[in-house]
């Protein structure tokens, strides 16, 4: 989601992310619970993307992935692309 004015965690891959929940003391439970957007009972990201967050991890930091795993994060890039840009505005 864009609209926010700040992201702290916004350069961190997920495993660096839970590192420094840990060093913060924040309860196991909640750094082990699997990150979902709660869309329905049981879902999950990982089970979304069909990629676990360690492949992610992986891939971002070193450039390493298997190659059906590489393909289908590139797929998943080039599918959300048009998430990374401004949209138009008319120019009036």
């Amino acid at each position: 989601d864009g609209g926010v004015d700040i992201l702290p965690l916004g350069n961190l891959v997920k495993g660096q992310v839970r590192e420094l929940a840990t060093f913060l003391g924040i309860p196991q439970p909640i750094i082990d619970k699997p990150p979902s957007a709660g869309l329905w009972e049981g879902q999950t990201d990982e089970q979304e993307m069909g990629l676990t967050y360690e492949q992610l991890d992986l891939y971002f930091t070193t450039g390493e992935a298997n190659e059906e795993v590489k393909k289908r994060i590139e797929e998943k890039i080039a599918l959300n692309a048009h998430k990374r840009v401004m949209p138009p505005v008319p120019p009036f």
